[in-house]
């Protein structure tokens, strides 16, 4: 297998080990787990994902071949996130590979979020409002990257979970799990405010029961990543190779 490659993008499950492994694959994509940080423990990550210890393992070194993840032996051993210029590789060799599918997962992306904060205006609960906004106040505090980018996975899961709708955020997780976001800092750092601005367009429309509003807000915000995604492919120089 090719250093940083990964399968066909699907929304088929596949194996129980081939899950686990999008499903850790999507918390560093994300930036959920960023570079160096330790993933939790087997028992406990096995457990999370109704799995076993044999079938995680699997999955983990899977990720270790392919360059995202670094496993050491012994009492304070385990596996984390490679560090950030193995990332970057990892970033350039996929939006080499996958850049022309980037059109359809914002598509589709699109689709399921609009979708989804019309549904969560329509059937919030106070409890699902508390949580959204909740999630607004860790981001618009904490501005660095790894609180950056765990609150935008908190914002968007609190939406999903908003709308009641399981299958629906089936879909939602794993569009995010195809589309690798650029770990550059200093290009996320201009941008920060422009992604906390769109969640809290979604959250206020949520907020108000103001269906059409959410839509359109959660459209825009889809379209700010994508522009984020273009900036990434200049800075990088991407975009002059692939065009």
């Amino acid at each position: 297998m090719d250093h940083c490659g990964f399968d066909d993008m699907s929304l088929t499950p596949g194996t129980a080990s081939e899950s686990a492994e999008r499903y850790v694959r999507a918390l560093i994509f994300w930036g959920e787990l960023g570079p160096g940080d330790r993933l939790p423990p087997a028992t406990e990550l096995a457990a999370e994902l109704g799995i076993s210890r044999v079938t995680l393992r699997i999955a983990l070194r899977s990720l270790e071949s392919t360059g995202y993840l670094v496993t050491t032996r012994g009492a304070y051993g385990g596996s984390r996130v490679s560090d950030l210029q193995t990332l970057q590789k990892c970033w350039v060799q996929w939006m080499t590979e996958h850049s022309d599918k980037l059109d359809d997962i914002f598509e589709f992306r699109v689709t399921i979020e609009r979708r989804l904060a019309e549904l969560a205006a329509e059937r919030r609960t106070a409890a699902d409002l508390e949580a959204m906004e909740l999630a607004l106040s860790e981001e618009r505090d904490n501005r660095h990257r790894a609180s950056l980018f765990q609150a935008d996975a908190s914002i968007h899961r609190s939406i999903a979970a908003a709308a009641h709708s399981p299958r629906l955020a089936l879909a939602m997780n794993a569009v995010r799990a195809d589309l690798f976001l650029p770990v550059d800092e200093e290009l996320l750092d201009r941008t920060e405010d422009e992604v906390f601005s769109g969640h809290e367009e979604i959250v206020v429309a949520v907020r108000d029961r103001d269906l059409p509003r959410a839509a359109a807000a959660a459209e825009a915000h889809v379209q700010r990543v994508r522009d984020l995604m273009a900036r990434a492919l200049d800075a990088s120089g991407l975009a002059a190779r692939l065009s």
